[in-house]
């Protein structure tokens, strides 16, 4: 058997194609996300234990991984002056929809 993707090695050798292989290869590290996570906070714990955090420093800072790049991102908050614009904008849009019921 090749290592964890339970394959016989001729057949790793001469019967899997390289795509094959590096699509496998993808979907393990993608499901060792929880994995990664939790070395990178041990990492984060160990290395402020003795001398703390004075820097504000997060676990993303610290270690970065791949995965950090596909959260969701937030919006900035409204200010004052987009949210009256948006809520003149919707007040129109209704005025426009009631006059042509």
């Amino acid at each position: 058997m090749v290592g964890e993707i339970g394959r016989d090695r001729l057949e790793y050798q001469y019967d899997m194609s390289y795509c094959d292989i590096v699509l496998i290869i993808r979907g393990y590290r993608r499901r060792n996300v929880l994995l990664y996570q939790l070395q990178r906070l041990n990492v984060f714990a160990s290395t402020f234990a003795f001398s703390g955090n004075h820097k504000g420093l997060k676990p993303e800072d610290l270690w970065p991984l791949y995965f950090d790049n596909y959260k969701e991102q937030t919006a900035p908050p409204l200010s004052d002056e987009e949210r009256n614009e948006l809520q003149a904008e919707m007040d129109a849009i209704n005025r426009a929809a009631e006059s042509h019921d």
